[in-house]
């Protein structure tokens, strides 16, 4: 169970603590404005009749960000100095070059929510000429987080599997995994009710599985000589959401098995 008050974070696969340090603050008592992210850029356009504006665009122009001080902590002995070393290790991990990396904060309500992002600028702070903590400011790689969420289920023409989709953004979203065994073979037809689609591959045998990869629009096959560039329909299987209706219902129209996985987007502020 997480916290009501973060005192830890994972990054890249390494938790704060495995340094010795903790979450804290070093100022005063105050209310503390932080950035939720979600500021919207809404582009409109006039008619030369009337002096309403209609939507025609919205854009997140800013991503998600927020400031956190660490320090050196030890139960028996409280907060103590950073040497130059233990900075010089601290650096390393967190003054990255390599990427955005996955990036959970353990506190109460983040329960399986994480970012993606880098830290981008780190400060120094000394009392005395000692180095007691280190001010960081993540930047994340979108205006919001994620949950991640996995899914199996059989499917077929006569049954339709009901997925709901866990998304705080309205729009549709593509699976980063996505695999598909079929138990017969034909022509596979995966449609999704939401949005009318459907996602077709030709010719697939029994037992071959098709795999997907959302995010980068890639698909394979287990079966090396199927020619999916000239059997396939290009409608890359993904799932939708609406602010009024959130129920994706796919059928098939083979008998096949399924797993996704998807990552959900949550609107939540961080820090």
């Amino acid at each position: 169970m997480f916290p009501d008050t973060a005192t830890n974070f994972l990054y890249d696969n390494e938790r704060l603590s495995d340094y010795g340090m903790i979450l804290c603050s070093f100022e005063g008592e105050g209310l503390e404005t932080v950035s939720a992210g979600n500021s919207l850029t809404f582009n409109t356009v006039k008619t030369g009749v009337s002096d309403r504006s209609f939507l025609s665009a919205a854009v997140y122009e800013e991503p998600l960000s927020a400031t956190f001080q660490i320090c050196k902590y030890d139960c028996s002995e409280g907060i103590r100095s950073i040497s130059a070393e233990e900075l010089s290790s601290l650096l390393r991990w967190l003054a990255r070059r390599d990427g955005f990396h996955k990036f959970e904060i353990y506190q109460k309500g983040y329960e399986g929510i994480y970012f993606y992002g880098s830290f981008n600028g780190i400060q120094q702070l000394k009392l005395g000429g000692e180095l007691y903590g280190l001010e960081l400011t993540f930047v994340a790689d979108s205006p919001y987080g994620y949950e991640g969420i996995s899914l199996d289920f059989t499917a077929d023409a006569s049954v339709g599997h009901s997925i709901f989709c866990l998304s705080n953004e309205t729009g549709h979203l593509y699976p980063k995994v996505f695999t598909c065994k079929c138990l017969q073979s034909g022509d596979l037809r995966l449609h999704n009710s939401i949005e009318d689609r459907i996602t077709e591959i030709k010719n697939c045998v029994k037992n071959e599985i098709i795999s997907i990869d959302g995010n980068h629009k890639v698909i394979e096959s287990s079966v090396i000589t199927h020619n999916l560039y000239n059997d396939f329909n290009y409608n890359y299987f993904r799932l939708g959401s609406r602010y009024e209706d959130n129920l994706n219902v796919i059928t098939a129209s083979l008998p096949c098995e399924i797993h996704i996985e998807y990552e959900s987007v949550r609107k939540v502020g961080l820090g």
